[in-house]
Protein backbone atom coordinates (compact mmCIF):
# COMPACT_ATOMS: atom_id res chain seq x y z
CA UNK A 1 0.00 0.00 0.00
CA UNK A 2 2.88 2.37 0.75
CA UNK A 3 4.19 2.00 -2.80
CA UNK A 4 0.77 2.72 -4.34
CA UNK A 5 0.27 5.80 -2.19
CA UNK A 6 3.79 7.04 -3.03
CA UNK A 7 3.16 6.68 -6.77
CA UNK A 8 -0.12 8.59 -6.53
CA UNK A 9 1.32 11.35 -4.36
CA UNK A 10 4.48 11.90 -6.42
CA UNK A 11 2.73 11.72 -9.80
CA UNK A 12 0.11 14.34 -8.89
CA UNK A 13 2.09 17.15 -7.28
CA UNK A 14 0.60 19.65 -9.76
CA UNK A 15 -2.80 19.16 -8.09
CA UNK A 16 -1.54 19.91 -4.59
CA UNK A 17 -0.98 23.24 -2.92
CA UNK A 18 0.67 21.49 0.02
CA UNK A 19 3.68 19.55 -1.27
CA UNK A 20 6.06 17.86 1.15
CA UNK A 21 9.04 15.52 1.10
CA UNK A 22 7.67 11.99 1.43
CA UNK A 23 9.87 9.51 3.32
CA UNK A 24 9.33 6.68 0.83
CA UNK A 25 9.14 4.10 3.61
CA UNK A 26 6.86 3.03 6.46
CA UNK A 27 7.70 2.51 10.11
CA UNK A 28 6.00 0.48 12.82
CA UNK A 29 6.49 -0.28 16.49
CA UNK A 30 5.59 -3.20 18.73
CA UNK A 31 3.25 -0.93 20.70
CA UNK A 32 0.82 -0.71 17.79
CA UNK A 33 0.13 -4.45 18.07
CA UNK A 34 -2.03 -6.15 20.66
CA UNK A 35 -0.06 -7.88 23.39
CA UNK A 36 -1.07 -11.28 22.03
CA UNK A 37 0.40 -10.38 18.62
CA UNK A 38 3.71 -8.84 19.69
CA UNK A 39 5.81 -12.00 19.81
CA UNK A 40 4.72 -12.91 16.29
CA UNK A 41 5.31 -9.33 15.04
CA UNK A 42 8.76 -9.29 16.62
CA UNK A 43 9.69 -12.58 14.95
CA UNK A 44 8.19 -11.79 11.55
CA UNK A 45 9.24 -8.13 11.22
CA UNK A 46 12.32 -8.06 13.43
CA UNK A 47 10.80 -5.48 15.74
CA UNK A 48 12.39 -4.67 19.08
CA UNK A 49 11.83 -1.75 21.40
CA UNK A 50 12.62 0.84 18.69
CA UNK A 51 10.77 1.72 15.46
CA UNK A 52 11.47 -0.58 12.55
CA UNK A 53 11.21 -0.09 8.79
CA UNK A 54 8.34 -2.20 7.50
CA UNK A 55 8.26 -1.18 3.83
CA UNK A 56 10.58 0.70 1.47
CA UNK A 57 9.09 1.97 -1.78
CA UNK A 58 11.11 0.74 -4.80
CA UNK A 59 12.67 3.67 -6.64
CA UNK A 60 12.17 6.12 -3.77
CA UNK A 61 14.95 8.30 -2.37
CA UNK A 62 15.04 6.05 0.69
CA UNK A 63 15.48 2.98 -1.50
CA UNK A 64 18.29 4.66 -3.43
CA UNK A 65 19.94 5.61 -0.12
CA UNK A 66 20.05 1.93 0.85
CA UNK A 67 17.28 1.72 3.46
CA UNK A 68 15.93 -1.82 3.82
CA UNK A 69 12.81 -3.41 5.36
CA UNK A 70 13.77 -4.66 8.80
CA UNK A 71 16.18 -1.80 9.53
CA UNK A 72 15.87 -0.44 13.08
CA UNK A 73 15.85 3.36 13.47
CA UNK A 74 17.77 4.54 16.51
CA UNK A 75 17.65 8.28 15.79
CA UNK A 76 16.48 10.87 13.26
CA UNK A 77 18.88 13.82 12.83
CA UNK A 78 20.49 12.80 16.08
CA UNK A 79 17.24 12.74 18.06
CA UNK A 80 16.54 9.34 19.68
CA UNK A 81 13.41 7.52 18.55
CA UNK A 82 10.69 6.66 21.12
CA UNK A 83 10.99 3.23 22.68
CA UNK A 84 8.22 0.69 23.13
CA UNK A 85 6.51 1.01 26.50
CA UNK A 86 4.36 -2.13 26.49
CA UNK A 87 0.81 -2.21 27.80
CA UNK A 88 -2.28 -1.97 25.62
CA UNK A 89 -2.05 -1.51 21.86
CA UNK A 90 -1.22 2.14 21.17
CA UNK A 91 -0.32 3.85 17.91
CA UNK A 92 1.27 6.76 19.79
CA UNK A 93 4.90 5.66 19.46
CA UNK A 94 4.49 4.94 15.74
CA UNK A 95 2.82 8.33 15.25
CA UNK A 96 5.67 10.01 17.13
CA UNK A 97 8.23 8.33 14.86
CA UNK A 98 6.27 9.40 11.76
CA UNK A 99 6.05 12.97 13.07
CA UNK A 100 9.80 13.07 13.75
CA UNK A 101 10.48 11.94 10.18
CA UNK A 102 8.07 14.50 8.70
CA UNK A 103 9.62 17.29 10.76
CA UNK A 104 13.15 16.32 9.74
CA UNK A 105 12.21 16.00 6.06
CA UNK A 106 10.98 19.61 6.13
CA UNK A 107 14.71 20.48 6.34
CA UNK A 108 16.37 17.86 4.13
CA UNK A 109 18.47 15.87 4.01
CA UNK A 110 17.48 13.77 7.00
CA UNK A 111 20.07 11.59 8.69
CA UNK A 112 18.83 8.20 9.86
CA UNK A 113 20.91 6.44 12.46
CA UNK A 114 20.24 2.73 12.04
CA UNK A 115 21.36 -0.20 14.15
CA UNK A 116 24.07 -1.10 11.64
CA UNK A 117 24.84 2.11 9.71
CA UNK A 118 23.86 5.73 9.03
CA UNK A 119 22.19 6.94 5.83
CA UNK A 120 20.90 10.27 4.49
CA UNK A 121 17.83 10.92 2.36
CA UNK A 122 16.01 14.01 1.11
CA UNK A 123 12.71 12.21 0.45
CA UNK A 124 10.53 12.62 -2.64
CA UNK A 125 8.23 15.55 -3.46
CA UNK A 126 4.58 14.56 -3.20
CA UNK A 127 1.12 15.57 -2.08
CA UNK A 128 0.90 16.01 1.68
CA UNK A 129 -1.09 13.21 3.33
CA UNK A 130 -0.15 10.27 5.52
CA UNK A 131 -1.69 7.09 4.12
CA UNK A 132 -2.39 4.36 6.66
CA UNK A 133 -3.86 0.86 6.79
CA UNK A 134 -5.96 0.59 9.96
CA UNK A 135 -7.85 -2.30 11.57
CA UNK A 136 -11.54 -2.49 10.73
CA UNK A 137 -14.19 -5.03 9.76
CA UNK A 138 -16.23 -2.56 7.67
CA UNK A 139 -15.62 -1.63 4.03
CA UNK A 140 -14.37 1.79 4.98
CA UNK A 141 -11.99 4.53 3.92
CA UNK A 142 -11.71 8.11 5.12
CA UNK A 143 -9.73 11.32 4.85
CA UNK A 144 -9.54 14.16 7.36
CA UNK A 145 -7.40 16.69 5.51
CA UNK A 146 -4.14 15.25 6.80
CA UNK A 147 -4.55 11.47 6.86
CA UNK A 148 -5.93 8.85 4.49
CA UNK A 149 -7.00 5.67 6.25
CA UNK A 150 -8.03 2.41 4.59
CA UNK A 151 -9.67 -0.29 6.70
CA UNK A 152 -8.38 -3.82 6.75
CA UNK A 153 -11.70 -5.02 5.31
CA UNK A 154 -11.44 -2.63 2.35
CA UNK A 155 -7.83 -3.67 1.76
CA UNK A 156 -8.92 -7.31 1.67
CA UNK A 157 -11.90 -6.50 -0.60
CA UNK A 158 -9.96 -4.97 -3.51
CA UNK A 159 -8.83 -7.40 -6.18
CA UNK A 160 -5.55 -5.79 -7.26
CA UNK A 161 -3.26 -2.77 -7.01
CA UNK A 162 -5.31 -0.78 -9.54
CA UNK A 163 -8.46 -1.09 -7.43
CA UNK A 164 -6.56 -0.15 -4.28
CA UNK A 165 -5.10 2.84 -6.13
CA UNK A 166 -8.62 4.12 -6.77
CA UNK A 167 -9.62 3.76 -3.12
CA UNK A 168 -6.51 5.63 -1.95
CA UNK A 169 -6.76 8.26 -4.69
CA UNK A 170 -10.43 8.94 -3.91
CA UNK A 171 -9.60 9.72 -0.28
CA UNK A 172 -6.46 11.63 -1.25
CA UNK A 173 -8.62 13.77 -3.54
CA UNK A 174 -10.75 14.76 -0.55
CA UNK A 175 -7.57 16.13 1.04
CA UNK A 176 -5.99 17.91 -1.94
CA UNK A 177 -8.65 18.82 -4.54
CA UNK A 178 -10.77 21.89 -3.70
CA UNK A 179 -13.97 20.60 -5.37
CA UNK A 180 -13.65 17.32 -3.47
CA UNK A 181 -13.22 18.78 0.02
CA UNK A 182 -15.63 17.19 2.47
CA UNK A 183 -18.73 19.29 3.30
CA UNK A 184 -21.29 19.27 6.10
CA UNK A 185 -24.31 19.88 3.85
CA UNK A 186 -25.58 16.63 2.31
CA UNK A 187 -25.98 17.90 -1.26
CA UNK A 188 -22.53 19.49 -1.24
CA UNK A 189 -21.02 16.32 0.17
CA UNK A 190 -22.57 14.26 -2.63
CA UNK A 191 -21.06 16.68 -5.15
CA UNK A 192 -17.71 16.35 -3.37
CA UNK A 193 -17.89 12.56 -3.70
CA UNK A 194 -18.44 12.81 -7.45
CA UNK A 195 -15.54 15.26 -7.70
CA UNK A 196 -13.34 12.88 -5.68
CA UNK A 197 -14.22 10.00 -8.02
CA UNK A 198 -13.34 12.06 -11.09
CA UNK A 199 -10.11 13.41 -9.59
CA UNK A 200 -9.09 9.95 -8.37
CA UNK A 201 -9.47 8.46 -11.83
CA UNK A 202 -7.25 11.20 -13.28
CA UNK A 203 -4.72 10.68 -10.50
CA UNK A 204 -4.62 6.96 -11.25
CA UNK A 205 -3.92 7.63 -14.92
CA UNK A 206 -1.09 10.04 -14.13
CA UNK A 207 0.47 7.45 -11.82
CA UNK A 208 0.25 4.73 -14.47
CA UNK A 209 -2.59 2.67 -13.00
CA UNK A 210 -5.32 1.00 -15.06
CA UNK A 211 -8.45 3.17 -14.85
CA UNK A 212 -10.39 0.27 -16.35
CA UNK A 213 -10.38 -1.26 -12.86
CA UNK A 214 -12.65 1.45 -11.44
CA UNK A 215 -16.04 0.40 -12.81
CA UNK A 216 -15.73 -3.30 -11.87
CA UNK A 217 -14.75 -2.25 -8.35
CA UNK A 218 -17.71 0.12 -8.11
CA UNK A 219 -20.05 -2.61 -9.32
CA UNK A 220 -18.86 -4.94 -6.57
CA UNK A 221 -19.21 -2.18 -3.99
CA UNK A 222 -22.72 -1.45 -5.30
CA UNK A 223 -23.73 -5.04 -4.75
CA UNK A 224 -22.46 -4.77 -1.17
CA UNK A 225 -24.45 -1.59 -0.54
CA UNK A 226 -27.08 -0.63 -3.08
CA UNK A 227 -27.92 2.74 -1.52
CA UNK A 228 -24.42 4.20 -1.68
CA UNK A 229 -20.77 3.31 -1.36
CA UNK A 230 -20.60 3.54 2.39
CA UNK A 231 -23.46 5.71 3.66
CA UNK A 232 -26.20 8.16 2.64
CA UNK A 233 -23.75 11.01 2.10
CA UNK A 234 -22.69 9.44 -1.21
CA UNK A 235 -24.57 9.82 -4.52
CA UNK A 236 -26.95 7.16 -5.77
CA UNK A 237 -25.17 4.46 -7.72
CA UNK A 238 -26.65 5.16 -11.21
CA UNK A 239 -25.38 8.75 -11.24
CA UNK A 240 -22.09 7.75 -9.65
CA UNK A 241 -21.41 4.98 -12.16
CA UNK A 242 -22.35 7.22 -15.10
CA UNK A 243 -20.03 10.00 -13.92
CA UNK A 244 -17.21 7.50 -13.34
CA UNK A 245 -17.64 6.10 -16.84
CA UNK A 246 -17.22 9.59 -18.30
CA UNK A 247 -14.15 10.20 -16.14
CA UNK A 248 -12.59 6.91 -17.21
CA UNK A 249 -13.08 7.81 -20.88
CA UNK A 250 -11.42 11.19 -20.31
CA UNK A 251 -8.59 9.74 -18.24
CA UNK A 252 -7.58 7.26 -20.92
CA UNK A 253 -6.24 10.30 -22.81
CA UNK A 254 -3.89 11.24 -19.95
CA UNK A 255 -0.25 10.42 -20.58
CA UNK A 256 1.85 9.69 -17.56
Amino acid sequence: MAAIAWRLQTANVTLCRDVVALPGFSVETLDQYRQSERAEAAAEFGLGDLPGVSTVVPGSAADKAGLKPGDTILAVDGKPMPRTLGGKADYGRTAAAEAALADALARPPVTLTLASRTIASSGDRGCASAVQLVPGARLDALADGHYVQISGAMYAFVANDDELAFIIAHELAHNVVAEAKRATHASRQRAAELAADSAAIGMMARAGYDVGAVLPLMERLRRKNRSSWLDGSHPAWPSRLAAAMQAVTKAREIKR
